[in-house]
């Protein structure tokens, strides 16, 4: 049974005669006619009444119609259904992140999400936790990859993973390993990016450290000059995974990384001695 016959008599029914439910359809009058006289012989019985007067239901119509109208109002509902299902496949997914994670995670993240996904757009924008913060409050952005401290606890939270620290040091300092954190107070030490690198003040801070900061703006080359000019310590950024690390992931070192950076600070470090001496 076509369904669009069972709309068009909904029409006729309200309309009170073919000529107007024909202009309200956009069909013709004799189109219409043939439509109706079509669902008549489709279903063996006659809905219709006829007359110079007008159209109205029949006995059989009137019975049926009640039904009719629950068919359609579910027909619609379930074509509602349909199109935010196709909707939801094209969609875009607004993605906010600090910048150091849209650089190195949410490209790998994304291109996953597009593999299984390939209707759904993304849109990333940048920003620093605060902005991140406020992009998700009002509205501007679905979802937040940033630091849970700089965001209120009202909001949903997946725990994605945590970021290691490691020191380097001098060859020649018999500090313990792993290094205590009390070992740093007033001591001398160069964190990249120190003023927004908040997360390594951050453990100064819960233990009760004051080192003194040097140098903020350093990367690792800057650090092997450090190390040249004679700096007590060095505090750099390790990940095992740097591309999904939650933050400051291009600036963490993998493990393997680390080492051949700490072997070169070591041979620096006795190519100094040797120039000293």
């Amino acid at each position: 049974m076509d369904i669009q016959k069972l709309q068009a008599l909904a029409v006729i029914q309200e309309a009170g005669s073919f000529s107007r439910a024909a202009e309200t359809l956009g069909y013709s009058q004799a189109g219409l006619t043939y439509m109706m006289n079509s669902l008549e012989n489709e279903i063996g019985l006659r809905l219709l009444d006829r007359s110079y007067s007008g159209v109205r239901l029949s006995e059989t119509g009137k019975t049926l119609m009640p039904k009719i109208h629950r068919l359609l109002q579910v027909y619609d509902a379930l074509n509602g259904e349909i199109n935010a299902c196709k909707c939801a496949q094209q969609a875009t997914l607004r993605l906010a992140a600090l910048d150091t994670v849209s650089t190195r995670w949410v490209p790998r993240a994304v291109a996953a999400l597009k593999a299984e996904y390939p209707q759904i757009t993304v849109s990333v924008i940048s920003g620093s936790p605060m902005q991140v913060d406020n992009w998700l409050r009002d509205g501007s952005v679905e979802l937040g990859v940033t630091d849970k401290r700089f965001t209120g606890t009202d909001m949903d939270w997946i725990r994605l993973c945590d970021d290691p620290f490691l020191a380097v040091l001098p060859p020649d300092s018999d500090v313990p390993d792993p290094v205590p954190v009390t070992w740093f107070a007033g001591r001398a030490v160069i964190i990249p990016d120190y003023g927004t690198n908040t997360d390594t003040t951050r453990v100064f801070t819960r233990a009760g450290v004051e080192p003194v900061y040097t140098d903020d703006r350093m990367n690792n080359r800057s650090v092997l000059a450090a190390v040249a000019a004679g700096a007590d310590g060095l505090i750099i950024e390790v990940h095992n995974d740097p591309a999904h690390a939650l933050c400051d992931g291009p600036q963490s070192l993998k493990p393997e990384q680390f080492d051949a950076l700490a072997k070169k600070l070591l041979r620096l470090k006795e190519f100094v001695k040797t120039i000293e001496e």
